[in-house]
């Protein structure tokens, strides 16, 4: 995956090697560059550790409930949790939208004051819909070995995450390439997928690297898969309708947004246009069939010229239909390695690799 350090890079230069490209990059000593509070070290008796430490955010919310998958927890509650689910096959993420609410109070301005989405990525234009916008950021805290499972971003849109402590490996596919053992519906609104992170390495990953790795022997499918670790204090960026899968290589806690900048406008447009029983993340009072109209009304009184070139752009695409995945290519020896163990794939102290099969990536 390409990596550039966050002071060679502007939003302009962003824009053009990219976004408007489509491509995932990681931004590293990004929340250094960005002077986030979040990242700050902050002093105790365990030497210096970022202000969102895990540690340190159990002073400040150790009673605080936040969702974690598919119940509600203290996050002291979820801390004993971590400390004591070595065994688990697909330990419990925390993954909870509402942090920053939940966080602010009179005696403290919330975790929302600890950090500013970075200009880097562009407007985001689902902001001018004020509160009628979609769920958008998320806190994410998890041990070793935790994390999603392959999806595409909700509602089209674009992500960035930063990590603040630990690392995340990330294996990306673009939007043309269905993961192997990744199944879909012919409209994506099913999706089947293997059921734990450890069993897609240790069924899919080697002949998926052979496939759609840099040195495939398919020039169509060569360097179409990517392959990263985001240490702390980096940013990855998820271009809209990319798959990916995340996995925490060590305990880790990180933030996320989705947004819609004019690089994914017309592809978010297309999604709420043809897809409005899959959009998410609204208030049940808003109609998702009216939330076209609705998103199409206020960048037409406010961003009216970013309107006018996506609907030129939508009305000239035809509509693409999505064929279900097939993938054959699971052999007796990956079957094997169920009983030999494994690990993730991914070299923490070693270069990640670009598309085009080389080290480092764009400087």
């Amino acid at each position: 995956m390409f990596r550039v350090e966050a002071s060679a890079i502007t939003a302009e230069s962003f824009a053009k090697e990219f976004g408007s490209k489509s491509e995932p990059v990681i931004v590293a000593n990004a929340l250094n560059h960005f002077s986030w509070p979040a990242y700050a070290p902050e002093v105790n008796q365990n030497g210096a550790l970022p202000h969102w430490a895990f540690e340190n955010l159990l002073k400040r919310f150790s009673e605080t409930s936040f969702r974690a998958e598919a119940f509600d927890c203290s996050l002291q509650i979820y801390g004993n949790y971590m400390d004591n689910c070595s065994q688990d096959d697909a330990p419990v993420y925390l993954f909870d939208s509402r942090f920053v609410e939940k966080t602010t109070s009179e005696n403290d301005p919330g975790m929302g004051a600890d950090y500013e989405p970075p200009k880097l990525f562009g407007e985001d234009l689902f902001k001018l819909m004020g509160n009628k916008r979609p769920d958008y950021r998320w806190l994410i805290v998890g041990p070793e070995r935790s994390g999603s499972t392959f999806h595409k971003d909700p509602n089209a849109t674009s992500a960035w995450n930063a990590v603040i402590t630990g690392s995340k490996g990330w294996v990306m596919f673009p939007p043309d390439v269905c993961p192997p053992g990744v199944y879909v519906s012919e409209d994506e609104s099913e999706v089947t997928s293997p059921l734990s992170l450890a069993e897609w390495f240790m069924s899919y990953f080697d002949a998926a690297w052979a496939e759609y790795g840099p040195n495939s022997s398919s020039a169509n499918n060569r360097g179409k898969m990517r392959v990263g670790v985001c240490h702390a204090g980096e940013i990855v960026y998820v271009p809209s309708g990319w798959w990916h899968l995340v996995v925490n290589l060590e305990s880790s806690v990180a933030v996320t947004q989705n947004f819609a900048s004019e690089h994914e406008l017309v592809n978010v447009l297309r999604f709420m246009r043809d897809k409005p029983d899959q959009i998410s993340g609204w208030s049940d009072d808003i109609h998702c069939g009216e939330l076209y109209d609705t998103f199409c009304d206020v960048l037409r009184k406010e961003r009216p010229d970013t309107l006018q070139r996506a609907l030129e752009v939508l009305d000239r695409a035809p509509k693409r239909r999505m064929t279900e995945s097939v993938w054959d290519q699971v052999t007796k020896s990956q079957a094997e390695k169920v009983d030999q163990g494994f690990s993730f794939g991914f070299d923490v102290d070693g270069e990640d690799v670009d598309g085009n099969g080389s080290e480092g990536g764009v400087e």
